[in-house]
C-alpha cells in the first residue's frame, strides 16, 4: 500500500493505508472527530464475516450506536450476538470497516480503543486473575498506572457503589455466582470507560443484584456518558435500555427506541415475549387505568394506589 502524509505534516510520513483507510483516518481524527462522534460511538459499514467453511453469517453489514446511549441486542441462539460482541472488540477479523470513539479497529488502535472499551463475557470465573476482590479491582488500575493513592480511592468508591465492602478481602473462589458477576462488572466499570459491552453477563445474577447492576449502569450513563450495550436473549432485561436491536440469522430485523418496539407486532411473530411490566400496562390502559406504558412496576403501584 502506499504511503499516505498528514496535511500539514510535510515529510513526516505515517503507516500505511489504502485510499479508503487513510480517508477514514482523517474524518475520524481531524477537526471533523467530534461533529461525526456527536452522532455515533461506534460505526460499522458494510461488514461481512463468516466462519472457516461456513456460508457468511454478516453480509455488508451497518450498525450505528450513538454516544452515551444503552441499547440492548437480542436474538435466538445463533442470530450472531456474540459473535459481533468478538468483532467489536477485535478477538475476530471482518471484512468491511469498524470504528470505535473515533479509530478504525485495526492492530495500531487495538491498546487505545481497548483502554476505553470494557468487556464482560458470561463466564466470570475466567474473569479472575488475583487472590482476591480487591486485587482483582485493583489490577486494571495498576496496567493504567494509577498511583496509590488514586487506586484506593477509586476501589473504595467502586466497592460502595457495587456493595462489595464486605467481600474485598475474599478469594473469588468463595463468592456466590452473583457476586462473582458483580465484582466482574465493577472491575471493568472502575476506571469509567466509554463503552461497555455485556455479553450475557448478567443472567446468574440474583433479583436483588440485578436491580442494583441496572442502577449502578443508569447512574454512570448520566453522569460520564457511559455507551452500554447489553447483549442477552431475555426481554425482560431491555425495560431500563433506551433502544433495542434484533439479531436474526446475521440480520438487523428490528433497532429503534425500546417503546417503539415494544408496539411492534413484529417482536411476538419473532418469538419474544413481552416484558410482564409492559403486558400489565397494555392490559391496564384497555381499561382507561392507565395513560401510558410504565416500565417500572413501583410507577404502576403509584399511579393506580396513590
Amino acid at each position: 500500500m502506499k504511503k499516505q502524509s498528514l496535511p500539514g505534516k510535510e515529510n513526516k510520513e505515517i503507516f500505511s493505508f489504502s485510499n479508503l483507510e487513510f480517508y477514514m483516518y482523517l474524518i475520524y481524527n481531524n477537526k471533523y472527530k467530534r461533529e461525526v462522534m456527536e452522532k455515533s460511538i461506534i460505526k460499522i459499514v458494510n461488514m461481512s464475516f463468516k466462519y472457516k467453511k461456513e456460508d457468511y453469517l454478516f453480509r455488508n453489514f451497518n450498525l450505528e450506536i450513538k454516544e452515551g446511549s444503552f441499547t440492548t441486542i437480542i436474538g435466538k441462539n445463533g442470530s450472531g450476538k456474540s459473535t459481533l460482541a468478538k468483532i467489536l472488540i477485535g478477538l475476530y477479523k471482518a471484512e468491511g470497516y469498524i470504528a470505535i470513539d473515533g479509530y478504525l479497529l485495526n492492530d495500531f488502535y487495538m491498546k487505545k480503543i481497548r483502554r476505553e472499551f470494557s468487556v464482560c463475557f458470561d463466564n466470570a470465573d475466567n474473569h479472575f486473575i488475583g487472590e482476591t476482590v480487591k486485587d482483582d479491582l485493583a489490577f486494571t488500575l495498576e496496567n493504567l498506572e494509577y498511583s496509590k493513592k488514586e487506586m484506593t480511592s477509586s476501589i473504595n468508591m467502586i466497592a460502595k457503589k457495587f456493595k462489595l465492602e464486605d467481600i474485598l478481602e475474599l478469594s473469588p473462589d468463595k463468592l456466590t455466582n452473583s457476586e462473582k458477576e458483580k465484582v466482574m462488572i465493577a472491575s471493568v466499570l472502575i476506571h469509567k470507560p466509554k463503552i461497555l459491552l455485556l455479553d450475557e453477563s448478567i443472567y446468574k445474577l440474583n433479583a436483588s443484584d440485578k436491580k442494583l447492576i441496572f442502577k449502578v449502569l443508569k447512574e454512570y450513563q448520566k453522569e460520564y456518558k457511559l455507551t452500554i450495550i447489553l447483549i442477552t436473549h431475555d426481554l425482560e432485561d431491555t425495560l431500563l435500555s433506551d433502544n433495542i436491536l434484533v439479531l436474526d440469522k446475521g440480520k438487523i430485523v428490528m433497532y429503534d427506541t425500546k417503546e417503539k418496539i415494544y408496539q411492534d407486532e413484529k417482536l411476538e411473530k419473532l418469538g419474544f415475549n413481552l416484558p410482564f411490566i409492559v403486558k400489565l400496562s397494555h392490559n391496564l390502559m384497555l381499561y382507561d387505568l392507565l395513560d401510558k406504558v410504565y416500565f417500572d412496576s413501583g410507577e404502576v403501584m403509584d399511579k393506580l394506589w396513590p
